[in-house]
């Protein structure tokens, strides 16, 4: 198999164009003013942040006791702050996502209003126990070394049993499982595919070929099908190996 390209030239992240802080009213402009104005803010509130989140997008605790935050098609993770007020640094992260986001006040409109994102990329991270399903949605994800997306779990339920067993023969949980990860990876964009081992231990073989025969137009996605070390590489290291891959497939396709 083609070893990825380790060079770390990638593109430069895109924005949302579309001007989303003009379209906000009362209390949600307030605290956006407090967030993109200069000199920096340093009295705004946790409580206006989390009002604001819940009226553009959404606020979710997580069991970490991190809060992500979601605006258009972004996501962003935050601690809260010990205290009332965010610090500066809070701000600026908010700064940064909520322009990524079409929500500064200096985003210009766009031209076509209907006009939708393009569809992410996948990076599927896959061995016996499962899927891990990693959707790059071409900003903050363009970024190398930047913290990797929340991935998709899909489990296999295959019984221990059967993982030493001929994997020529077709199990109905290898069907459930692959038939989910094609479920997981639905839209147009490309698919990188990642996996352990070689030969019958290499679970990404199985994939693909499943992929090959029952769903042909995900298998045309795949633009690369790579083998990693999965236990030494962190989440952020499979994602830029991942990342990687698809511009090296974009530069051959030029």
């Amino acid at each position: 198999m083609t070893a990825p390209r380790t060079d770390d030239t990638l593109d430069a992240p895109t924005l949302d164009t579309r001007n989303r802080h003009a379209q906000s009213t009362g209390a949600e402009q307030r605290t956006l003013a407090a967030i993109f104005r200069h000199p920096l803010a340093h009295n705004l509130a946790w409580r206006e942040v989390a009002s604001l989140f819940a009226a553009i997008g959404s606020i979710d605790e997580r069991h970490s006791g991190e809060f992500l935050l979601t605006a258009g098609d972004q996501t962003h993770v935050m601690k809260k702050p010990h205290h009332k007020d965010l610090t500066g640094d809070d701000v600026m992260e908010l700064r940064h996502f909520l322009a990524r986001a079409g929500w500064s006040p200096e985003a210009k409109p766009s031209l076509d209003a209907d006009a939708t994102a393009p569809d992410p990329a996948f990076v599927v991270v896959i061995d016996h126990a499962g899927a891990r399903i990693y959707a790059l949605d071409r900003s903050i994800d363009a970024v190398q070394g930047a913290p990797p997306p929340e991935p998709k779990h899909v489990t296999h339920h295959v019984e221990a049993k059967h993982q030493d067993a001929d994997r020529d023969e077709t199990y109905p949980e290898d069907t459930h499982f692959f038939d989910a990860v094609a479920e997981a990876v639905k839209g147009d964009g490309e698919i990188v595919v990642i996996g352990h081992g070689a030969g019958q231990s290499n679970e990404a073989d199985h994939l693909t070929a499943y992929l090959d025969r029952h769903h042909k137009p995900v298998a045309a996605r795949i633009a690369r099908q790579l083998t990693a070390d999965l236990p030494r590489l962190s989440p952020a290291e499979l994602v830029d190996l991942g990342r990687r891959a698809i511009g090296s497939a974009h530069d051959r396709a030029e």
